[in-house]
């Protein structure tokens, strides 16, 4: 019953189940990596509410906060990527990320300098009597 089944095609099913072993084993491999090592301390939880409060947090962290102040999620839920397939929860890491792994590690986040404010190049940079 095997005669149909050439060198080549043997060869690709070899290939073929050789691929799909490496696929679920990376796939155990990313979903070990999913989760933190460990849970988030307390102070690690209060940092990050006091930055998700800031000026500094982005709009969407401000809105994730402001969800979970309303008792749709936990900071635990958030930090421990147990709500990861939430799209405002994903928005709010991916805007943050940085801020947010610094606050984890205990760390303050590091404020950006101001950005200059673009200046019309028809203006004189100094005024003086004579400008006007």
């Amino acid at each position: 019953m095997t005669a149909w089944r050439t060198a080549e095609v043997l060869t690709a099913e070899d290939v073929l189940a050789r691929s799909v072993a490496d696929a679920d084993k990376a796939m155990r491999e990313a979903a070990k990596l999913r989760y933190p090592a460990r849970e988030p301390s307390a102070d690690d939880v209060r940092r990050v509410m006091r930055y998700a409060k800031s000026n500094e947090a982005s709009p969407e962290l401000r809105a994730l906060q402001r969800r979970i102040a309303g008792g749709y999620l936990s900071w635990r839920q958030v930090l421990m990527g147990e709500a990861a397939d939430d799209r405002g929860v994903r928005a709010a890491l991916e805007a943050d990320r940085e801020a947010l792994a610094a606050l984890c590690r205990g760390e303050e986040p590091r404020a950006e300098p101001p950005k200059p404010t673009p200046r019309d190049e028809d203006e004189p940079i100094t005024f003086t009597e004579d400008a006007w």
